[in-house]
């Protein structure tokens, strides 16, 4: 029963998100698009896949003051020859790695000037694209640091029902974070940034989920984190194979970041105590694919024994009840953000299933990393 615990406490933390998200208003009356934008496309052997990526920005970039550079981590001759041709500038990392999060520290500490004299810093991940309108919608509220887009996921199999879980998080979970004042989670791609706040956050990066780190980060130190109503479309790995492989650096990387970060993880609990405990819970009870089945695992054994009569009658029965009906709010608030894919979201389950396995090889991997 312990071990399901944190996730049933997750999926009630999740319940009051989502009430509290019903009468969000959104972003205030002072939110306006900022003047001067620098676009950051971090990309590592990708070759030409950054094109139509890169075509996106430029053409959402009519009319504004934006400018594109493409931060290629580690020699790539494709990558900058496509970026060249369409009229990008190109600013090398060598030697590649470790991380992303390594990447954008580069970049702060080797490339000032890039940062001087903009409002903002968009990060746009290769896959992503950018609609049209894209700066004119993407207004910046005062006082914030950050702004994240909503991330309008497109992929098959496993990926449509990572993008729908992306989604119900955002709506559900992100807009009830906004209500309630919490800082709301930023996406890696789509994450709009102040120099300022891109200035401090990312030499301190160190996991391999710097979006979820630069979250937690940024907040415990008191920088605030919105959500916008603008939207980039982001494509996600449709093979289950490629799913299991991402989703098991994310499985090292949540671990390595309550180990890293656990003063922030304290800090935060001592700035805002309900958003520090939320934030706890959501590190210790996710991925929701994973803990619905410890969560009825644990629920089976317990019928078992009330069959068996090892366990007393009114607590078994209780303590299963709850942890049927947390699985059953999960489902429902997933429902929430629109019609479920079950064949897509057994894929993913599949694909988590696939990550616990493939998790030692990729911690073996990030431990022998030169940093």
């Amino acid at each position: 029963m312990l071990p399901a615990v944190p996730a049933v406490l997750d999926t009630l933390v999740r319940a009051r998100l989502a009430l509290a998200a019903r009468r969000g208003d959104g972003l205030p009356d002072d939110a306006a698009p900022p003047t001067r934008w620098l676009v950051v496309v971090p990309a590592r052997a990708e070759g030409r896949a950054v094109e139509s990526t890169l075509r996106s920005l430029l053409e959402a970039a009519t009319g504004h003051t934006v400018r594109v550079v493409v931060l290629v981590d580690g020699a790539d001759p494709d990558t900058e020859s496509c970026a060249h041709s369409l009229g990008i500038g190109t600013v090398l990392k060598e030697p590649a790695g470790p991380s992303k999060g390594a990447a954008l520290a580069w970049l702060v500490r080797e490339q000032p000037a890039l940062l001087a004299g903009v409002d903002a810093v968009l990060l746009i991940d290769v896959g992503s694209h950018a609609p049209a309108d894209l700066f004119a919608r993407l207004r910046w509220p005062g006082g914030a640091e950050g702004v994240q887009t909503r991330l309008a996921g497109v992929g098959r199999g496993a990926g449509e029902a990572v993008a729908h879980s992306e989604r119900a998080a955002q709506e559900w979970e992100d807009r009830g974070r906004q209500a309630l004042g919490w800082g709301v989670r930023l996406r890696g791609t789509g994450t709009a940034l102040t120099p300022r706040a891109l200035g401090w956050v990312a030499p301190r990066l160190r996991t391999r989920i710097e979006d979820l780190e630069a979250s937690l980060l940024l907040a415990s130190a008191g920088f605030p984190l919105v959500l916008s109503e603008a939207e980039v479309r982001d494509e996600k790995p449709a093979r289950v194979a490629d799913a299991a492989r991402q989703r098991a650096r994310w499985l090292v990387g949540r671990v390595h970041l309550a180990f890293r970060h656990a003063g922030s993880l304290l800090r935060l609990v001592g700035r805002r105590p309900g958003e520090g405990m939320a934030f706890a819970l959501e590190l210790a009870s996710r991925p929701l694919s994973l803990t619905a089945l410890v969560r009825a695992g644990v629920a089976a054994v317990l019928v078992v024994g009330l069959v068996r009569g090892d366990t007393g009658v009114v607590a078994g029965t209780a303590a299963a009840a709850v942890l049927v009906a947390s699985i059953l709010g999960d489902l429902a608030l997933l429902r929430l953000a629109g019609r479920i894919g079950w064949r897509s979201a057994a894929q993913l389950m599949w694909a988590w299933l696939g990550a616990v396995a493939l998790a030692p090889r990729a911690l073996l991997r990030w431990t022998r990393v030169k940093r």
